[in-house]
């Protein structure tokens, strides 16, 4: 457990509310508040998702620390009105990941989820602070095989909504370009907002990529990042695998307990307003994730085809912020691949 800092914007006992609490990254921020000493108000559409989450809050914190509230609809923005009173800081980390082959209402969800809950947030004086959970996929894509890509925190993949929206509908690749496209809008929409309609509280955007770690949430379920992790332990390894798919070319990955950090941090932290940080600790590769399972689990075969995976992208990315916050407010440096991987490996070993 990170040491509970000490922070200027928000303070012990502060209301921070969070969307999508109940996945994989959501339920992991949410404990990151509380070991801090925040109370945490999860918006969820269906609340039986956080039964076992609430009980285990519950247990570790003290009753009351964490509420569980509903939201139907999320892209109605009269939806959250009743759940802001008091809240002092909104985490908006709930996203369409669905991977429908739908780019017109993925992307038109996405933001009006995200706009209307800035705009309804603006409405709330107490609100000191709002953080949106973007994602790398917004700013750029690995580069090919022997091409060099330097990003830049401005970076943004502008063609992203044209690209989806001219795919047919039966091409495989429409479902990621989909979600990548929502991406790229939602946080457009977002910045535009904000630089536009000047609220009175902080703004801040977070993009990670690949996710490494373990689901706090106990409920059985689909975890996204952990999940697709869990089917390439497994054996899984086709190309239409979402593992593959990240992993050809190579992306970036960061450990699940750094970014749940980040995102304390950016709401709590006064130092931080108006940045757009890259949530990523390095470039990885399928054959790193193999060498890495296999330092925890030396009997484990990698699945076929593992052998021609591409090796790592070369990329440059600014991620200077992001080590120096985690290691200013947690009194580490970021969590390294296979110390990640090791948790995932050992968890799934244990399911």
């Amino acid at each position: 457990m990170d040491p509970a800092p000490s922070f200027a914007r928000l303070g012990k006992g502060d209301i921070i509310l969070i969307t999508g609490v109940s996945g994989l990254l959501g339920s992991a921020t949410a404990k990151q508040a509380l070991q801090w000493g925040f109370r945490v108000r999860g918006i969820t559409r269906d609340p039986s998702k956080l039964l076992e989450l609430k009980a285990k809050f519950d247990s570790g914190f003290g009753e009351g620390q964490f509420e569980v509230c509903r939201v139907e609809d999320m892209t109605k923005a009269e939806s959250y009105a009743p759940h802001l009173q008091e809240v002092s800081g909104i985490l908006h980390i709930a996203s369409d990941a669905s991977f429908r082959p739908a780019p017109r209402e993925t992307i038109d969800g996405t933001v009006a989820a995200t706009v209307g809950l800035l705009r309804e947030a603006a409405k709330v004086p107490p609100v000191k602070a709002f953080v949106l959970t973007s994602s790398r996929v917004a700013a750029f894509n690995p580069p090919p095989a022997g091409e060099h890509l330097h990003v830049t925190s401005e970076m943004f993949l502008d063609d992203a909504a044209e690209k989806a929206l001219a795919t047919p509908a039966t091409d495989p690749d429409l479902p990621s370009l989909s979600y990548q496209a929502s991406k790229v809008e939602g946080e457009k929409a977002a910045w535009e907002f904000y630089r536009k309609e000047k609220p009175s509280f902080a703004f801040n955007t977070i993009l990670p990529d690949w996710v490494n770690g373990v689901p706090v949430n106990p409920r059985p379920g689909f975890y996204s990042t952990y999940t697709w992790m869990a089917k390439f332990y497994n054996g899984l390894y086709e190309p239409t695998s979402i593992f593959h798919i990240f992993t050809n070319p190579p992306s970036t990955c960061v450990a699940l307990r750094d970014v749940a950090a980040l995102h304390v941090i950016s709401l709590a932290a006064s130092e931080v307003n108006e940045e757009r940080n890259f949530a990523i600790e390095d470039t990885w590769s399928a054959g790193d994730v193999v060498q890495a399972i296999q330092k925890v689990d030396s009997a484990w075969q990698a699945p076929e085809g593992c052998a021609e995976a591409m090796p790592r992208s070369d990329i440059t990315i600014p991620n200077q912020r992001f080590r120096d916050l985690v290691q200013k407010y947690c009194g580490r440096p970021l969590i390294k691949l296979d110390e990640a991987i090791a948790e995932v490996v050992n968890t799934c070993r244990l399911d």
